[in-house]
């Protein structure tokens, strides 16, 4: 069996990764689907749902970032770097074009501007919670996870 400490770091990256993958994938298929499911959080309106979205996916695309890292709780300060800050700004920006553009492919759904501009506020919040608490919750993560492997080891 391995380590606890190499289980732990295991279990952080996946955990990081785990956290952005999926609801990336959720909001991909929402998004591209023809119409959203009948449900009332999808009846709030779509400036909350791409805000919120936004803001989320930019907070766990730099944690899994910050997990992804050599040694997450060496890096696991307060603040995001420059370079961070930057790889995050651009890869979800790409990724709210690509929505936009697929969606003006789909017959019952249309590209906004609008839907862009929010996408971006809500990149610019997450920026901005991740700055605040993204090391924190890098750290978290490594505690409970050794802490875990620890108790799997016995």
């Amino acid at each position: 069996m391995p380590a606890p400490e190499l289980l732990a770091g295991r279990l952080v990256t996946v955990t990081g990764r785990l956290g952005f993958w999926i609801p990336l994938l959720i909001c991909t298929w929402l998004a591209l689907i023809p119409e959203p499911p009948d449900n009332p959080v999808f009846r709030m309106s779509d400036v909350i749902l791409h805000g919120a979205a936004f803001t989320y996916l930019t907070f766990a695309f730099v944690l899994m970032m910050t997990l992804s890292a050599a040694s997450p709780a060496e890096s696991a300060g307060y603040g995001i770097s420059r370079r961070t800050a930057i790889q995050t700004l651009l890869a979800m920006l790409g990724y709210g074009i690509f929505l936009e553009l697929a969606q003006s492919l789909i017959p019952q759904r249309h590209a906004e501007l609008k839907d862009l501009l929010v996408d971006l506020a809500g990149i610019g919040v997450g920026l901005l919670l991740a700055a605040l608490l993204a090391g924190w919750a890098a750290s978290l993560l490594c505690y409970l996870s050794r802490n875990l492997s620890r108790l799997i080891q016995r």
